[in-house]
């Protein structure tokens, strides 16, 4: 048996597979681009697609004509307006089909010109041209035959320590691994199709219901009762259109003096991009790369740590990847200007995967970059079986039940028609305007002003102590007053609190829903002056709570902890982020209906104080929980779980203030805390784009990390300008090094004698900026140059452009000076 007690499972990247470059620098008087910057656009395409005799028209309306390739199961959709074509498809003949094909024309082999075209159900000029096609010189029949699907499907083979999958596709060479019919839905004039799906070695048939709008967006939609056969309870996931616009490619042509396919010839590599949602956004271009990498991988809301393959894992001090925090990919083929398409779920997000695969001329890998989102119906874990930890492998045994809603929708032009353009700007007003359509966001009138301005404050935590632990205060209700009464005499009046570790027994050990007061830190009354006394100053100040960690020596972990797929308790050990001495370094989760509870619970107590509260944990942690009998709770039930708890406390009107919030939470966030200005820096990632702030903009308040920690140089606030976003700390009254020996030990700087000038300086310089925008609606961004940005504003006085220049060298925009490592405000747009 295979010993998995304590095993570490590792979910932070090791930082060998990642860059460490900082934000572009100026070299020799240039400005070199990195990874965290954003390059310029890519070069125009010279190429488009085409729609070939082998496909039909099946429907069109003013702007879009659709086709479909039924041997290859491949969609067309064709832009009227500039005859720009994509393909869900590489659209590209298997192997054997090219040499079956050359050898009928040649007169040669087992079959003929016109037996073959009986055979393929084509025309034998068909049957002609795919003898003429070069051959996929990095895809075997099977990766030719996903590359063409519609959808594919992997299913689990095998048990145990030989367990496997296997990948089979919707249009396989062999109609046993996989094949598709699609028929009208009956009255829909063309719009609504279906395919039937099947996979007969799988064992599994698949329904998908298609949409195709009259705007240029296409919609599949796969109920999971149209998903049947026996081998359902093995299929681990399904994928739709993975090829849609790849870029790259390497192909064998025939050479007729060897009789044989020898000369290889490189496809057209397509300028472009695929936009993922890494942090705050990433840019992966298209590129020749001739290292191997491990593709991008994101489990939109984070990974479910109830279905890890261990219930055990480890935290070190590597550097902790971004989560997508929203189901959200796209592709822009050229210069911006020409063609993208962005792609989101809304329904089956919760189980959903996104997956950039980046091109690489390694033997082993394919050699196209290419993006697709995959749906996780089952997964393997270890079952334990005895206390020494003796477990074997195996799989859920009941599939994850759920509906697929996904839609991609395609952009052209620029933009200057009002439309999304073709870039990922574009992708990110579609995207907007769509989560304003389903009443995800709203947009707020914003009134002309200074910028909002976020001041945290951790007032205890809890240390070892020579009898059990001894609470460590750092900051009391009194010094709270004192330090907000400092930075409005200073000028900061648009201020917003949180309070963390208020507490008794502090901020790791208290429990989630304790009404207790600390003497050390303020008693009931003086908590309920302060915010009283603020609140009068229209400064929001709020309690702070973590409702999802929970460790043992908080709270019993019988009916309070989540439970891993093999029923053990889930497990955090953090004893190498955590001094030696903390009081605590195994955590787990609590179970979602008991967040909600304590969530809920707290509130009531709390809006006698202030109608606000920052939410931690529930906010951006999703898991499920499981007995031995199946799921307690599953990530559905989650979500519908905290949006009842969010939706009963938005009714008494209250500010909710969440810290990284998912997107299925946005509808209820006022302000969205500690937004992500970066990627996880994956070195195939070339660029840094404000993807998500440029879809939250005019919804709510967006706050940077906390300045105190390595993000107060000139290059943060200019990025924080470029992002639109305001700026945070966290304080204490107290050093910060009497926290050492707690778990807030990571708040290794804090005091606020040490940064009131800081906290002065990035205010004044960020608002100076921002507060000329304030109320206006981002429509676009541009480069300029490198290390030159202009973001594109509008209201109703007209539009403005806010250039920020993160070179050492003054730049002229539109006849205006910019100073070097500065921004400014320009009335009107750029060219």
């Amino acid at each position: 048996m295979l010993q998995v007690n304590k095993k570490v499972i590792n979910k932070i990247i090791s930082a060998s597979l990642i860059t460490v470059l900082s934000a572009g620098v100026a070299v020799n008087g240039s400005y070199l681009n990195t990874n965290r910057d954003t390059r310029k656009a890519p070069e125009r395409s010279k190429s488009a697609m085409s729609v070939s005799s082998a496909f039909e028209k099946i429907y069109e309306s003013d702007k879009v004509a659709y086709y479909y390739r039924e041997d290859r199961d491949i969609f067309a959709i064709e832009d009227k307006a500039t005859g720009y074509v994509w393909k869900t498809g590489l659209d590209v003949p298997f192997k054997k089909q090219v040499e079956d094909a050359k050898d009928a024309v040649n007169g040669e082999g087992h079959y003929t010109v016109e037996r073959l075209a009986e055979k393929w159900k084509m025309t034998k000029v068909q049957v002609r041209e795919i003898a003429n096609t070069p051959i996929e010189e990095s895809m075997n029949e099977q990766y030719t035959g996903i590359a063409n699907s519609l959808i594919s499907i992997e299913c689990f083979k095998g048990s145990g320590e030989s367990m496997t999958t296997t990948t089979y596709a919707s249009a396989s060479y062999d109609d046993k691994d996989g094949d598709s019919s699609l028929e009208e839905v009956s009255g829909s004039n063309g719009k609504q199709w279906k395919l039937n799906a099947v996979f007969d070695k799988a064992e599994i048939g698949v329904e998908v219901m298609i949409t195709l709008g009259d705007d240029g967006s296409i919609n599949y939609n796969i109920p999971y009762d149209g998903i049947s056969g026996k081998g359902i309870k093995k299929l681990s996931s399904i994928s739709i259109t993975p090829f849609l616009g790849a870029s790259g490619g390497v192909q064998t042509v025939y050479n007729e003096k060897e009789k044989d396919w020898t000369d290889l010839q490189k496809k057209y590599l397509t300028p472009g991009y695929v936009f993922v949602p890494d942090g705050s956004g990433s840019l992966i271009r298209f590129a020749e790369n001739t290292s191997k990498f491990s593709d991008y991988t994101g489990d939109v809301y984070g990974s479910d740590l109830s279905s890890y393959m261990y219930y055990y894992s480890a935290l070190d001090d590597s550097v902790p990847l971004e989560d997508p925090v929203m189901p959200v990919f796209g592709v822009s083929q050229g210069d911006g200007t020409q063609s993208a398409f962005v792609a989101y779920a809304d329904s089956g997000d919760e189980f959903m995967t996104i997956i950039a695969t980046p091109s690489s001329t390694d033997k082993n890998k394919i050699r196209y970059t290419y993006a697709y989102p995959k749906f996780s119906y089952n997964t393997e874990f270890y079952q334990v079986t005895n206390q020494a930890g003796d477990a074997y492998r195996k799989t859920q045994d009941k599939a994850n039940e759920f509906d697929i809603d996904m839609t991609y929708d395609f952009l052209y032009g620029d933009g200057s028609n009002g439309e999304p353009a073709a870039d990922y700007t574009g992708m990110a007003k579609a995207y907007r305007e769509h989560l304003i359509e389903e009443g995800i966001l709203t947009v707020k009138e914003d009134e002309e002003g200074d910028i909002p301005m976020r001041i945290d404050f951790l007032m205890s935590d809890s240390k070892k102590g020579v009898f059990g632990t001894q609470e460590v205060a750092v900051t009391t209700t009194d010094d709270v007053k004192k330090i907000l009464d400092k930075l409005i005499g200073d000028g900061i009046t648009n201020i917003n609190s949180g309070l963390m570790g208020w507490q008794k027994n502090g901020e790791t050990l208290a429990k989630p829903s304790d009404w207790k007061f600390s003497k050390d830190i303020g008693k009931k009354g003086k908590f309920k002056d302060l915010m009283k006394e603020f609140s009068d100053k229209e400064i929001d100040i709020s309690f702070s709570r973590d409702f999802v960690s929970i460790n043992s020596k908080m709270i019993n972990y019988y009916g309070n902890a989540a439970k891993h797929l093999n029923t053990q308790y889930l497990t955090v050990d953090k004893s190498k982020v955590l001094p030696e001495n903390s009081p605590v370094t195994d955590f787990s989760f609590a179970l979602p209906t008991k967040s909600a509870n304590w969530l809920t619970s707290l509130y009531e107590r709390i809006s006698d104080y202030n109608n606000s509260i920052t939410v931690k944990g529930i906010s951006n942690t999703l898991l499920s929980s499981h007995s031995s009998t199946g799921p307690t709770t599953t990530v559905t039930q989650a979500i519908n779980l905290y949006e009842k708890a969010f939706e009963k406390i938005k009714k008494n009107g209250a500010t909710v203030n969440m810290d990284s919030p998912n997107q299925y939470l946005w509808k209820y966030t006022d302000r969205y805390l500690q937004s992500p200005v970066g990627t996880s820096q994956y070195v195939y990632e070339t660029d840094s784009v404000p993807f998500l702030q440029m879809v939250l903009n005019g919804t709510m308040e967006v706050y940077a990390p906390y300045s105190n920690f390595s993000f107060y140089s000139q290059a943060d606030m200019l990025k924080m300008i470029d992002y639109n976003i305001s700026p945070s700390f966290v304080l204490t009254q107290k050093p910060s090094y009497l926290l050492a020996s707690t778990t807030s030990c990571d708040y290794y700087s804090t005091e606020f004698d040490q940064y009131e000038d800081l906290i002065n300086t990035i205010y004044t310089t960020v608002n100076d900026v921002l507060s000329k925008v304030k109320g206006c609606e981002w429509i676009g961004r541009k480069v300029l140059d490198d290390g030159v940005i202009a973001n594109e504003y509008t209201s109703n006085d007209g539009e403005k452009t806010v250039i920020i220049n993160y070179t050492d060298e003054e730049v002229t925009i539109n006849g205006e000076s910019v100073p070097a490592q500065s921004a400014a405000v320009i009335e009107g747009g750029v060219n």
